[in-house]
């Protein structure tokens, strides 16, 4: 097949050189659009899988020849609608089997011998193998626990937090103190390998423990001791553990709808039934809930910030809530999301500070009031619990590392942390105006943003009848990298909309890139009538 079939610009016009070998592309990044490529998202397979079966089927077709150069995975990306670290998953995967090679500076090409055969998924899984590739010989799924089958259908990819204009939850990194930072970093690695070369305390460092402990005092009215804290590599880790630890499969678990997909997934992947909430203005109504579903063990709760809605939970939901939790024996999860980020006011007080029975689960992270990569997160735990929670960090993790865990407690202790959370803030809510007053102005109509009191995210609501995951694929192709709220709702007639963060937009980003989302809304046709949402 000709080199010029392949590959086409947005109006269909051929833009290879014929022969498919090296330079057979354009150059534009607009440009490039395998056609033949056919993600189907309703599918319960994952896209990553179904991207680099049909790239792998496509090499051993010999319809991409030895030499080829394929699009930046950049490029591959925008065009397909799916996130660049997919797209460079799928790349190295092809690469260790064979298939491609990467030439520094050139980019990412066909290898000229590429292997005639290597295992693929099964069928059912989005391969197009007859069996004979699986260990089973007979084209079933891999014989696996039932966490693992959950996890086989599941698609887990999390976008990487980069520079990626209007993506959700993402901090302003180019306001980052890196000097300070990377100060602790060489003062506290040295020590680290001179004094601190063996197994670690399961519970976490514990001078990042005591400092955890003073903040959580000082900043967010709840005084705890810092035996009660236990330090995990972020907060899905944390609610992992606690989910594990204190319910069982097929246990009754409360969780708000709308709500964050990832923990929906990672709760729903360990087996646990999922009592979905609905969220109004005073946050989730979990009462009716409670009184349908017999008795669930375990509540997921938000009450700081809602997410996607960023909704408060009421005071007095706050008491009904621990008030339920001691009647019935069960437990609360808090996990007290984007509460360093509030513009009108001092931050809430935790539900953990009010809880008199021991019944909350606090959880804590750094990923948003520093960066995600740094993956530090804590539990705050009822004195009851201490132990079995240590234990499972020695059985499972056996401890965190410890140098990134010294260079943040001297971060915290230094006063360089509160610093950097009071200098955010007021970017973020100046940034929060600005974004409202461009959205203002350009939004013609086509949605309209609700000003958040707390958070790094709006919401952009848009007409009854439009099909939020459809916009949000233009709007990515496009370079507005949002989040449908269909992604986050069970409730199939919930209000369609985008969830978009502005905390790391710089303002010369914000009007073209809220143009480009006008017009990937006018241009994406409404959802089927049997899909629409209710506003």
């Amino acid at each position: 097949m000709a080199w010029q079939g392949w590959w086409r610009d947005r109006d269909g016009r051929a833009t290879g050189t014929g022969d498919g070998r090296h330079g057979g592309m354009a150059r534009r990044r607009s440009g490039a659009l395998l056609t033949r490529l056919r993600l189907d998202r309703d599918s319960p397979i994952p896209v990553s899988h179904q991207l680099e079966e049909q790239l792998r089927d496509v090499i051993r077709a010999g319809q991409l020849p030895g030499g080829t150069r394929l699009p930046s995975s950049r490029a591959l990306a925008a065009e397909l609608g799916v996130s660049r670290p997919t797209v460079v998953a799928v790349l190295e995967r092809l690469g260790a089997d064979g298939f491609l090679e990467a030439r520094r500076g050139a980019g990412t090409f066909v290898t000229e011998a590429p292997p005639p055969h290597l295992p693929s998924m099964p069928a059912e899984q989005g391969g197009n193998d007859q069996g004979g590739d699986d260990p089973g010989g007979d084209g079933q799924p891999p014989r696996s626990s039932g966490i693992g089958a959950r996890l086989l259908t599941l698609d887990a990819d999390i976008d990487v937090r980069e520079d990626r204009v209007f993506l959700p939850n993402t901090p302003a990194y180019d306001h980052f103190p890196f000097a300070l930072w990377q100060n602790c970093v060489n003062r506290q690695t040295r020590r680290a390998y001179r004094g601190n070369m063996g197994y670690p305390d399961p519970a976490g460092y514990e001078p990042l423990r005591r400092a955890i402990a003073s903040y959580l005092a000082l900043h967010r009215s709840d005084a705890c001791d810092p035996e009660q804290i236990v330090i995990t590599p972020g907060a899905h880790a944390a609610f992992m553990i606690a989910a594990q630890l204190l319910t069982d499969p097929g246990d009754g678990l409360l969780f708000e709808d709308p709500g964050p997909f990832i923990a929906r997934h990672l709760f729903q992947s360990l087996g646990r039934r999922l009592i979905h909430v609905p969220v109004d203005a005073e946050g989730m109504d979990f009462e009716a809930a409670v009184a349908a579903s017999g008795d669930p063990r375990l509540a997921f709760a938000m009450p700081s910030r809602q997410h996607p809605l960023g909704r408060a939970l009421s005071a007095s939901r706050r008491q009904r809530l621990l008030d339920w939790a001691r009647a019935s024996d069960a437990w609360i999860i808090e996990d007290d999301y984007d509460s360093e980020f509030r513009y009108t006011g001092r931050p809430l007080p935790s539900m953990r500070g009010i809880d008199t029975a021991g019944r909350t689960i606090y959880v804590g992270t750094f990923s948003k009031a520093l960066f995600p990569a740094l993956r530090i997160g804590y539990l705050v735990l009822p004195p009851a619990l201490v132990g079995m929670f240590r234990n499972a960090m020695a059985l499972v993790f056996r401890g965190m590392p410890v140098a990134p865990q010294m260079a943040l407690a001297e971060f915290i202790a230094e006063g360089h942390f509160a610093t950097h959370l009071r200098r955010m803030r007021e970017l973020y809510a100046e940034r929060r105006e600005r974004f409202l007053a461009v959205a203002g102005d350009l939004s013609a109509g086509l949605y309209h943003v609700e000003k958040p009191d707390s958070g790094m995210n709006v919401v952009a609501w848009l007409p009854d009848g439009t099909d939020d995951r459809a916009v949000s694929r233009r709007a990515v192709a496009a370079g507005v990298h949002c989040y449908p709220l269909s992604d986050y709702s069970v409730n199939p007639r919930f209000r369609p909309g985008l969830l978009m963060g502005f905390t790391g937009v710089a303002e010369h980003q914000l009007a073209p890139g809220l143009r480009r989302l006008g017009i990937a809304i006018s241009e994406t046709p409404a959802a089927p009538e049997d899909r629409r949402r209710a506003t």
